[in-house]
């Protein structure tokens, strides 16, 4: 197993949930802490936290966070209301908004990548906007 020290954030006593290599999710995962995956998620990741990726994650999902370090592969969305950091072996197919961001050289990156433009909390997921739409 890769050492992923280096992603870990400096205090796991908050409750960090961790997504372990080998476990898959499917659909929304929603945390008000933070979050470190190394499996697979397919849906929406969503977190008030820090959200971290792992060199052998592999999510094909919208991804909303506080704060986030991707050193895995991204396909979705990733809205990032503070800092998002790109490791090396990132790979992110889709489009990427933060307030600021740090990326490596060897990063890859397919889609649109806009920094400085967050001011506000992570958009809502789609079915939360499909369920405000018909309330209106």
């Amino acid at each position: 197993m890769p050492e992923t020290k280096n992603f870990m954030p400096n205090s796991v006593s908050n409750g960090m949930t961790v997504i372990a290599k080998g476990v898959k999710v499917e659909g929304d995962f929603d945390s008000q802490g933070d979050v470190m995956i190394e499996g697979q998620v397919n849906g929406h990741v969503s977190t008030n936290g820090l959200l971290t990726v792992g060199n052998e994650a592999r999510l094909k999902a919208d991804v909303s966070a506080a704060n986030a370090v991707v050193a895995g592969d991204v396909e979705g969305t990733i809205n990032v209301s503070g800092r998002l950091e790109l490791k090396a072996t990132a790979k992110v197919q889709g489009d990427v908004t933060c307030e600021t961001a740090i990326v490596e050289a060897g990063a890859a990156l397919n889609g649109k990548f806009m920094v400085g433009q967050v001011k506000s909390a992570p958009a809502p997921r789609q079915s939360e906007a499909k369920n405000a739409a018909k309330e209106s």
